[in-house]
């Protein structure tokens, strides 16, 4: 039987590619009866090329870019044909290039800690939650190119940076550092968010006429965790919609409501009029920000939220304890988030663009 396959995405090869690892087990088990038969007799077997690619983009579909739901038959598309050109990332600086070169081997990891099949999924679902945010991709993969959010936000780290560094952007350096910072925070949430689900179930599974077990308690102080993380991506996302449009010391106001007030006075009006600008703006408003803030306000300086206090759990059945209910707030804080940073990145690339018009034919990207 023939070795295991790596199947690459995209037809060139080159450092940060993505590719599909296939088992030949796989394939001869796809493989038609009689095709069998005939290997068998003949002591040859050539797997299908058709059948190939068909388990490669399988692969990749649910390994990275995700279903439907995530909109990932498109992801696939774009990325493809971004990986089918070769990328050119001369204007890197060294420290560019250390940040990216990390981060994707952090990335390969949190990939592989998602294979663990869970009962229940959180994909982020975003083509369902804000289709309008997700066919922003298209415009974006000549810049920025996004290559999955089906548990956080993914982008071509490396290339980004690179777009930025060549346009000559002003605050280049601050750009690349919050954009570094945030994508961190994307994976810590969904990793965090893996490790949380995992807890709830065990939880549930294992109560039973228990008082109270570390599973709970677990739960809730990496639910607390996640809320923190949740609030510093808003304030992060609010900056690098500032910093993109030369909009310098907003990390120096203490209060959410002054950030924004001065993000609404500074922005240009063409800027505001897009509607993926309107999307952030209306987002980070404080009123549609005050579940997020009284769940994280409880753990900081104000009384705490019992859904997060070993009251609600101790003597509780299974069914009663309101780890669920604080699992869905997560993940839709998460999802609201994410499409923030996709319109955060939107709203970068038509910046670039116009600093560094790209050298590409509209009619070549796939739609």
């Amino acid at each position: 039987m023939p070795e295991d396959l790596v199947v690459l995405l995209g037809k060139e090869k080159q450092k940060e590619s993505i590719f599909a690892a296939i088992y030949t087990r796989e394939l001869w088990k796809a493989e038609p009866f009689r095709n069998k038969l005939k290997s068998i007799i003949t002591i040859h077997w050539q797997p299908n090329e058709k059948i190939i690619q068909q388990f490669a983009r399988e692969t990749l579909l649910r390994e990275v870019f995700g279903s439907k739901a995530d909109y990932g038959d498109k992801l696939f598309e774009l990325i493809d044909w971004h990986h089918s050109r070769k990328w050119k990332l001369d204007h890197l600086t060294k420290i560019d290039k250390m940040k990216s070169d990390a981060f994707n081997g952090m990335t390969g990891l949190t990939r592989i800690r998602f294979w663990e099949l869970l009962p229940v999924s959180f994909n982020l679902k975003l083509f369902e939650r804000a289709p309008q945010m997700c066919v922003l991709v298209d415009a974006m993969v000549v810049k920025i190119p996004v290559v999955s959010f089906q548990y956080y936000m993914d982008i071509h780290m490396s290339f980004a940076f690179n777009s930025i560094r060549k346009a000559g952007h002003p605050l280049a350096t601050d750009l690349i550092s919050y954009i570094y910072d945030l994508q961190f925070i994307q994976q810590k949430i969904a990793i965090s968010l893996h490790e949380f689900l995992r807890l709830v179930i065990y939880a549930e599974n294992q109560k039973e006429n228990a008082f109270f077990i570390n599973a709970e308690i677990n739960a809730i102080m990496g639910a607390d965790l996640v809320f923190s993380y949740l609030k510093a991506s808003i304030e992060k996302i609010i900056l690098v919609v500032a910093i993109t449009h030369g909009i310098k010391n907003l990390d120096g106001k203490k209060e959410h409501r002054q950030k924004l007030n001065a993000l609404k006075e500074k922005l240009p009006k063409h800027v505001k009029n897009q509607h993926y600008c309107q999307f952030i703006l209306e987002f980070i408003e404080s009123e549609n920000l005050s579940e997020l803030n009284n769940y994280r306000s409880g753990i900081l300086h104000k009384k705490g939220i019992s859904d997060l206090q070993p009251h609600n759990y101790v003597g509780s059945k299974a069914s009663d304890i309101p780890l669920r209910k604080i699992f869905e707030v997560l993940v839709e804080q998460h999802s609201k988030n994410t499409a923030m940073l996709l319109g955060a990145y939107a709203l970068l690339t038509d910046e670039l663009v116009r600093k560094d018009p790209p050298n590409i034919n509209p009619t070549e990207i796939p739609n």
